[in-house]
């Protein structure tokens, strides 16, 4: 019987310590697509709400509680590029994260990009450089709690990013 009673006890804490850590992060619950170099419009309202209010984006602001939109990089190797992200609907603040598509992956650089206080209002990153190849997230999302919090953007790659094969044929 204390046998018993002593794994019933485990199995309780393994369950709480299980809910307290999927709580911990919250993981994308969409995502946007594949950035690719040049320049895409996007909307943030509605995506990834889960994101609202959990933890701050690279140690700055907390995410939007309207929406946060999550956009896949792929890089290679050492590949520089910046982006920038251009909104009058709400104030960007824009980091590029690793790990994982979740609220608290680690920041590339160790910083996010915030926009200025007037609309419309651009967040742009510093050159991109040098990171491992891979798979790499950029969140978008509010960081004054200003105007409506999310909205229409546009977002811009500049630099080169791979090229997928799309196509292959022998002649």
């Amino acid at each position: 019987m204390k046998l018993t009673n002593a794994l019933l006890s485990l199995l309780i804490a393994g369950c709480f310590l299980g809910v307290a850590s999927s709580a911990v992060a919250a993981t994308c619950s969409s995502t946007q697509g594949t950035a690719a170099t040049g320049t895409v419009p996007g909307n943030s309202c509605g995506n990834n709400t889960n994101f609202s209010g959990s933890f701050a984006l690279c140690g700055g602001v907390g995410f939007s509680s309207t929406g946060t939109d999550a956009w896949v990089v792929n890089l290679g190797a050492s590949q520089d590029f910046t982006f920038s992200v251009t909104s009058s609907a709400f104030i960007p603040d824009i980091a590029l994260v690793t790990t994982a598509c979740a609220d608290n992956s680690q920041c590339v650089n160790s910083t996010d990009y915030i926009g200025g206080n007037a609309f419309p209002s651009t967040a742009t990153s510093g050159q991109v450089t040098g990171n491992a190849a891979g798979t790499y997230w950029l969140f978008i999302t509010d960081s004054g709690g200003t105007g409506a919090q999310c909205g229409a953007y546009n977002l811009t790659l500049t630099g080169t990013l791979p090229v997928k094969l799309q196509d292959f044929s022998v002649q």
